[in-house]
């Protein structure tokens, strides 16, 4: 071996000690209380539970009276961030000791982690590997129910002066009508996040719908937007007019959506070729 290779050996142990040094001192530089509250931001626990009570509790308001309504104004000064942190940690020192603690502190500053939790990637890769499977369902559930017509309901097109994308919306309840909508100042996704677009018929009623692939990126910020706004409308946007305000019922995992509703097969080609420019 030359000196020239043993040099380089040499470094990179070098280089992997000082970092196995440099994540060990960070870890134990911090206290107990510290490293939890950083595992809870990193996890975004607070938000996950205030996001969960607060789907909960909005339809509630517009049917309790009397006490009830009292009760509800006081469960959600409870669910504060202040509050819901102080329970989450309390969660996390009842469940795991001191050195578990530090063992979850070091991992989440890890690509792992990143890749694992945050990116979605492993569930995209774990997706497509039942791709038959789930190809097969489809096509059987087709077969059984092409004799059954969901009901449609009519969506009047909202003008609005924003770029084309997917958007959360902003103060929904449930008595929002369509047009009083209002929608986040950016999209969550843009075109740019789009990999593939193309037409497809449903297999229940045979109508023309959209069906939408978003790149390795845009399918992270779709999980994202779906994740976090569970039981309420997402809007798209497609040349100045909400067309669609889907219900997110759960976080999307696959990077796939479609637009369907009451349109024509030609209203259809000309919303592909929009969202088909980069």
């Amino acid at each position: 071996m030359t000196n020239t290779k043993i040099n380089h050996m040499l470094i990179r142990l070098l280089t992997a000690g000082l970092f196995l040094v440099s994540v060990t001192f960070v870890a134990y530089g911090q206290t107990r209380e510290e490293k939890t509250a950083a595992i809870i931001s990193q996890w975004d626990l607070i938000r996950g539970q205030k996001t969960n009570y607060k789907y909960r509790l909005e339809p509630l308001k517009y049917q309790a009276t009397g006490n009830d309504s009292i009760r509800i104004i006081r469960l959600e000064k409870q669910l504060s961030d202040e509050e819901i942190g102080k329970k989450v940690s309390s969660a996390f020192n009842e469940t795991f000791s001191e050195a578990e603690i530090t063992t979850i502190y070091e991992f989440i500053q890890t690509s792992a982690f990143e890749k694992f939790f945050k990116s979605g990637e492993i569930y995209q890769v774990i997706l497509s590997k039942f791709k038959d499977i789930d190809e097969e369902i489809q096509e059987i559930t087709g077969n059984i129910s092409k004799q059954v017509e969901p009901p449609i309901k009519k969506f009047i097109p909202v003008p609005v002066d924003k770029e084309d994308g997917f958007y959360e919306t902003v103060d929904y309840t449930f008595e929002t009508a369509d047009k009083d909508l209002k929608l986040a100042d950016n999209p969550s996704l843009s075109l740019k996040d789009i990999q593939e677009v193309k037409k497809v018929f449903n297999s229940y009623n045979n109508r023309p719908e959209i069906s939408i692939e978003f790149t390795k990126d845009g399918a992270g910020k779709f999980y994202t937007l779906t994740r976090d706004n569970i039981g309420k409308p997402i809007a798209i946007v497609i040349a100045k007019q909400i067309v669609s305000i889907p219900k997110v019922k759960s976080e999307i995992t696959n990077g796939k959506a479609s637009i369907s509703g009451d349109f024509s097969e030609k209203e259809i080609d000309k919303m592909i070729e929009t969202l088909g420019k980069k």
